[in-house]
């Protein structure tokens, strides 16, 4: 392997190394500071829904979880961010001195690359970006009125009905005894995270792969309670309308 090899190859787990710290960071302070809204306050759990202004779209839970820490951490009331050229497209500035929240994803050449996220509050001109962020967003909460009840402490399970409510518009549900022992289970991991490498218990999951698995949990869910509604299939109908509608408006063009 070259010596410029070795540099990318370092460069790549460098960045992500210093983006697991700073996720693991962001929920232990969370977690200490009862201020995490995936944990309930006077018996309520926030769901946030955060889309991101390139895609249109909600962030997946990697992305997610550090960013609604983010905002509740900061107080912001944004809910849409954007990586550093989105920022510049929108026509403003990221403010000297902020930080946004790192995550790490593939390109279209599924080349691994991390990046950061800001909400409109960390720029020079928030309503510029949000003026563009808007245009864009193509996020639907079709569940809005349902409840996914968390009865798992589970990492994942809990985690993936938290991530499907906040991407859906559902609420959430949970007693204070799951959540207590989710939040042991949560802290076990993290602290594991934080630890030094000579220190790290093996046996417990990464967090990045939890968050992962966290992510299919949530599509699983979300995609199951729409089916159960008749809401997939709602959906489908319409698609095999579009391509008819189609044929039907260019015959009429046509015929003109």
């Amino acid at each position: 392997m070259s010596e410029t090899q070795n540099l990318s190859v370092a460069k790549k787990d460098l960045s992500g190394y210093y983006l697991a710290r700073q996720r693991a960071n962001l929920i232990k302070d969370g977690i200490e500071n009862n201020t995490a809204p995936f944990l309930p306050t006077d018996g309520k759990v926030k769901p946030i829904l955060i889309c991101s202004a390139s895609s249109g779209f909600a962030l997946d839970a990697r992305a997610m979880i550090p960013a609604v820490l983010k905002k509740t951490k900061e107080g912001y009331e944004s809910n849409v961010v954007g990586a550093y050229g989105v920022v510049g497209k929108a026509g403003t500035k990221i403010k000297e001195g902020e930080h946004g929240v790192g995550v790490m994803f593939k390109n279209k050449d599924e080349e691994i690359k991390s990046a950061h996220l800001y909400f409109p509050e960390q720029m020079e001109d928030p309503a510029k970006f949000k003026e563009f962020a808007q245009k864009n967003i193509k996020q639907e909460t079709r569940l809005t009125g349902q409840t996914f009840t968390i009865t798992s402490p589970e990492v994942t399970e809990y985690l993936g009905a938290y991530v499907a409510a906040c991407q859906s518009g559902a609420s959430v549900s949970v007693s204070p005894e799951v959540a207590e022992k989710f939040k042991a289970n949560l802290s076990a991991v993290v602290d594991n995270e934080l630890a030094k490498s000579a220190e790290k218990n093996p046996d417990i999951p990464k967090l990045g792969d939890l968050l992962f698995e966290t992510d299919k949990k949530a599509f699983e869910l979300v995609k199951g309670r729409e089916k159960e509604l008749g809401i997939t299939q709602k959906i489908e109908k319409a698609q095999e309308q579009k391509p008819k509608q189609h044929k039907r408006e260019k015959s009429q063009s046509m015929d003109r």
